[in-house]
């Protein structure tokens, strides 16, 4: 892809790519979920090496909900790559063979230090 547009929720996950959850390691490129921790349960979604792999990834994040988890990504990767990224959407933004761009409101990038 030459664009992939992405939100993230307040646990940190995108597309339909959650924390811990056994589809962050699929390597197929569009793959299902069945047991979703957020509703709907059935979903499907583009997998982590697909996203990773567009050229240019864009986030698109608003609201006080989502700020701990920016916190999180934002302070592991100032920290460096090497901290190995827990939240998909830290795993997308250290994977990415591409471009990331993160847009944010102010409430969703509060507590962060850029």
């Amino acid at each position: 892809f030459d664009a992939i547009f992405l939100g993230m929720g307040p646990d940190g996950h995108t597309a339909s790519l959650f924390p811990g959850h056994a589809l962050l390691q699929s390597n197929k490129w569009v793959d299902f979920i069945v047991d979703s921790p957020k509703p709907p349960p059935h979903r499907i979604t583009l997998s982590l090496p697909l996203i990773c792999n567009a050229k240019n990834i864009i986030f698109v994040v608003t609201g006080k909900s989502k700020q701990d988890s920016f916190k999180q990504i934002s302070d592991s990767y100032k920290k460096g790559k090497n901290e190995i990224q827990s939240l998909p959407s830290g795993k997308v933004t250290q994977n990415a063979k591409g471009n990331v761009l993160w847009l944010l409101d102010e409430a969703a990038a509060a507590s962060a230090k850029l």
